[in-house]
């Protein structure tokens, strides 16, 4: 009688640590499907993504194609990038060229005959991107 529970304690243990190496090969398969999706990003995408689900902490794929589209040949060489949320549709992107930094307004609008989102930019001054950001 012994012997039987003895061999059922073993089998049951043997068991389980299958399903914990199953299971750490399993996480670790996703590590590697997940890095390896992260290395596909294009510099443009690595750019814009890091501005807008970095700092920003948002999801918005609309504004992460405007940036790679409108900034990203133009700040990318930059040693300082930025962007700042004023409200729900202005964002202050800023960055260093040639020792000077500019600042831009960005504003998101819905046209709702098309049914589509746009951005507009405009270059401001320092002292007003003070101003917007208090």
């Amino acid at each position: 009688m012994k012997l039987i529970y003895s061999i059922l304690i073993v089998v049951f243990l043997y068991s389980c640590g299958n399903e914990n190496t199953d299971k750490v090969r399993e996480d670790r398969e996703d590590e590697n499907t997940e890095s390896a999706s992260d290395t596909l990003l294009t510099p443009e995408e690595v750019f814009s993504s890091s501005l807008v689900q970095e700092i920003l902490d948002e999801d918005d794929e609309e504004l992460q194609i405007y940036l790679e589209e409108e900034f990203f040949t133009v700040a990318s060489k930059s040693p300082k990038v930025t962007i700042d949320k004023i409200s729900s549709s202005q964002y202050i992107f800023s960055f260093e060229s040639d020792s000077i930094m500019k600042n831009f307004l960005i504003q998101k609008f819905y046209i709702p005959a098309k049914d589509e989102f746009i951005f507009e930019k405009r270059e401001i001054d320092f002292n007003t991107s003070e101003k917007l950001l208090k």
